[in-house]
């Protein structure tokens, strides 16, 4: 007989600890805050569009 726990058990266990809960909680809130924020890094980066001024002729 083998002294290592069963695979579903552990799985379980790790589910159940507050740490494994944090992280979750912590992906999940900063995943779409990250992706926002580096899209609006690039449009900031990007070149300003010009707009044709009132005074001047098309």
């Amino acid at each position: 007989m083998s002294d290592t726990p069963d695979r579903s058990t552990t799985w379980a266990d790790t589910l159940r600890r507050p740490w494994t809960a944090l992280v979750a909680a912590a992906a999940v809130v900063l995943g779409p805050a990250a992706s926002t924020a580096s899209a609006l890094m690039q449009a900031n980066a990007a070149p300003l569009r010009q707009t044709p001024s009132p005074h001047r002729r098309l």
